[in-house]
């Protein structure tokens, strides 16, 4: 029997434990999701066969599932292009040295270092009705301050019910581009920091406007790292779970379901879990496409410098 050779033995052992480990917690659970998603089973049970009915199921179900699936649209387009157009902003301010930049840098990324449940409750205050809503108190105050000037406008019905389940979707907006706009701030400074800084001494001299030098020069430079980006906040939009779950009182309905929330209501609550698994896959199909589609339309050549 032919020996391994010394440097692939090397290879194998260190690679063995995270390739088992991997197949332990994620390749085998993936697969067992796939076959349950063919089946009928509440997790207690014989499971029952029952090909394609779950996917009908869930094609068929446009009440829940699709609107679960639109929401789930929603907070990956709405959230994702402010919080994509307010870092490359702050990157590229910070970028240039302004005073406090430190500071600043530390400030925007603090909220990566908290909770999403903790995030979900720091939210659900600041929305509050009662009197520790500081954003309704902020819109209270305005609107009698406008009163008070002889001002109508806007006629404001306050205390206004962000948490509502017809409102919560949009309510969620400005807490994920809050939560999320730092990472990103750091990622492209990062890139940024990689471009020499002749590159922006010629272009000054050549006339370019600070604008000119972004549009020209950094952009195309941070390409990929702006791909990478895109493909992460597609991705966790796509898998968005704890605050609904949360500001929902671990019941969330038609109006403020996403994919991730209805699957485990399925599962968990209802013990539907060939039900569950058929979501579980299809938001893993949702998730390689759009990662797909975000690589593609990004694809360029490799610019070297």
């Amino acid at each position: 029997m032919k020996r391994m050779p010394g440097k692939m033995m090397f290879i194998v052992t260190f690679l063995a434990p995270a390739f088992l480990l991997f197949s332990t917690f994620v390749t085998i659970p993936a697969v067992k999701a796939f076959l349950y998603s063919f089946q009928k089973w509440d997790g207690l049970t014989e499971p029952t066969w029952i090909g394609l009915s779950n996917y009908t199921h869930l094609i068929q179900d446009r009440d829940v599932f699709f609107r679960a699936f639109l929401n789930n649209v929603f907070l990956t387009v709405a959230p994702g292009i402010l919080i994509i157009t307010l870092a490359l902003t702050f990157a590229a301010l910070l970028h240039r040295r302004v005073i406090g930049a430190g500071l600043f840098r530390i400030a925007f990324f603090f909220p990566n270092v908290i909770a999403a449940v903790a995030i979900a409750l720091l939210w659900v205050l600041l929305y509050s009705v009662t009197d520790f809503g500081v954003i309704n108190g902020v819109l209270m105050a305005i609107q009698n301050t406008l009163h008070g000037w002889g001002i109508s406008w806007p006629n404001w019905e306050l205390p206004y019910p962000f948490l509502d389940s017809s409102n919560l979707i949009y309510s969620l907006v400005p807490m994920m581009v809050w939560a999320a706009t730092g990472f990103y701030m750091v990622l492209f400074l990062a890139a940024m920091g990689g471009i020499p800084e002749t590159y922006y001494e010629v272009a000054r001299l050549e006339g370019a406007t600070g604008l000119q030098q972004f549009r020209l020069i950094t952009l195309p430079l941070i390409r990929e790292v702006l791909t990478i980006g895109i493909v992460f906040l597609v991705i966790g939009s796509l898998k968005f779970f704890d605050p609904i779950w949360v500001m929902e009182n671990q019941q969330p309905n038609r109006a403020s379901h996403v994919l991730a929330t209805l699957l485990y209501q399925k599962v968990f609550s209802e013990y539907n879990v060939g039900y569950g698994s058929a979501i579980a896959v299809l938001l893993f199909v949702l998730v390689f496409l759009a990662t797909l589609l975000s690589l593609r339309l990004s694809r360029s050549e490799r610019i070297e410098f």
